[in-house]
């Protein structure tokens, strides 16, 4: 699919869609619960409609009524069964543990670049401790005990062992091998298994994690809203007018609240209201943010970077090159494409601000490139042509009626 983006005046509000990380955490804690949980605004993205499909083929017995999940635990493993999950990186992550723990002996599958994604450090940990896999086949069942792990890929091969280890019959220990990235997806997860009953004690360089537990979430949790699709809408605000979203708590432990901060150091106007965020655009001035934890926003912030007058460093970019896409060529790449310079220095992408203009941007079949591009065409003169916008269902389904409702103009054809 094509979009089409033209200029556009940047003005309204929009409602904060469901945070699927946190959907991915609720959903597995419910399927890992005996009985009935309705986990309510899970949302429709493709990623977390992966999870519930895997954990379906697990045993599970989910059924989505509107944007609420229904929730009957996995009660006999259903073993051999193959699990495709999609292009969702924490499906895979989380459930790679969490199935080698109910010895389901699985396959997964995958599209896109997910199968390629890394997840070495994953599997060596689990081949330590009773488990056959290569990250696709699973064979064994995982055994208590020490879980050595590389924590500077990926903070999901964490969370899906604080996620396993629980159900095992044996106390574990998940220990660091350098220091942990994301770290906020790391408390995320600690969140959702404390609110499940689960007991874990941090240690130095770690997680001490009893054996023989039993998650009881409540019968009825409800997903907050999502930071990393909102700071697109929020950052509208500051390129245009003044945009406004609705549903999110500025108390989550979701990282990519952080968007606020940096909105404010470039110099827009937030204002806080309950659950409502409002953001004005005043002053222009470049900014510097440390990307370690929060690489989401690394798309969105270089569209901000592009308007601001002088130069803006994005710190610590290496790790977007095994997202969806290489998201730090592709952000160069988009820049390049509206006319706006960047440079690689050593860890960091400095960006020289100016005026972008209209052109042609490759989505990367990668969702937060193509709402970034969306974003980035709607402050230039002319029409600009996005790709790949099917991608946004990945994340945020609604991106495009959401973009029109905050002054975006723009429509979406197929090829062809």
């Amino acid at each position: 699919m094509i979009a089409y983006v033209n200029r556009s005046d940047y003005s309204g509000d929009a409602i904060a869609v469901p945070s699927k990380s946190q959907a991915h955490r609720l959903l597995i804690a419910a399927a890992l619960k005996k009985g009935r949980t309705v986990v309510r605004s899970v949302g429709d993205s493709d990623d977390v409609n992966a999870t519930i499909r895997c954990l379906n083929a697990l045993g599970a017995s989910i059924e989505k009524v509107r944007n609420d999940a229904v929730v009957f635990g996995i009660g006999k493993v259903r073993a051999g069964m193959l699990l495709d999950a999609g292009e969702s990186g924490s499906t895979l992550r989380f459930l790679l543990p969490v199935s080698a723990a109910l010895g389901a002996e699985c396959t997964f599958t995958g599209r896109g670049r997910l199968l390629q994604r890394p997840n070495a450090a994953l599997c060596s940990a689990l081949n330590k401790n009773g488990v056959t896999t290569d990250g696709i086949s699973v064979k064994g069942c995982l055994k208590p005990g020490d879980y050595t792990i590389d924590a500077t890929v990926s903070s999901q091969y964490i969370s899906g062992l604080l996620l396993a280890l629980p159900l095992l019959g044996g106390d574990s220990r998940i220990l660091f091998s350098g220091d942990p990235v994301s770290k906020n997806y790391i408390d995320m997860t600690i969140e959702v298994l404390t609110s499940a009953g689960i007991r874990y004690k941090r240690v130095r360089k770690g997680f001490f994690i009893p054996g023989r537990q039993e998650y009881r979430l409540p019968d009825e949790v409800v997903c907050e809203g999502d930071w990393s699709g909102a700071a697109f809408m929020l950052t509208a605000g500051a390129l245009g007018k003044k945009t406004s979203v609705r549903g999110l708590n500025v108390g989550s432990l979701q990282g990519d609240r952080r968007i606020l901060d940096v909105l404010r150091s470039s110099g827009a106007q937030i204002t806080e209201k309950g659950d409502r965020i409002e953001v004005c655009s005043d002053k222009k001035i470049p900014f510097e943010v440390d990307l370690q934890n929060i690489p989401d926003l690394a798309p969105v912030l270089a569209v901000l970077a592009a308007t601001l007058p002088g130069k803006s460093r994005l710190k610590n970019v290496n790790r977007l090159q095994i997202k969806e896409s290489d998201r730090l060529a592709a952000i160069q790449e988009m820049l390049s494409a509206a006319g706006i310079g960047s440079k690689k220095e050593k860890d960091d992408l400095v960006i020289f601000g100016g005026k972008p203009i209209c052109g042609r941007f490759d989505g990367k079949n990668d969702h937060r490139m193509v709402m970034s591009s969306v974003l980035l065409a709607g402050i230039c003169e002319g029409e600009s042509v996005v790709t790949d916008a099917e991608a946004v269902k990945k994340s945020y389904p609604g991106f495009f009626e959401d973009y029109a409702k905050i002054g975006g103009n723009c429509h979406v054809e197929m090829e062809g």
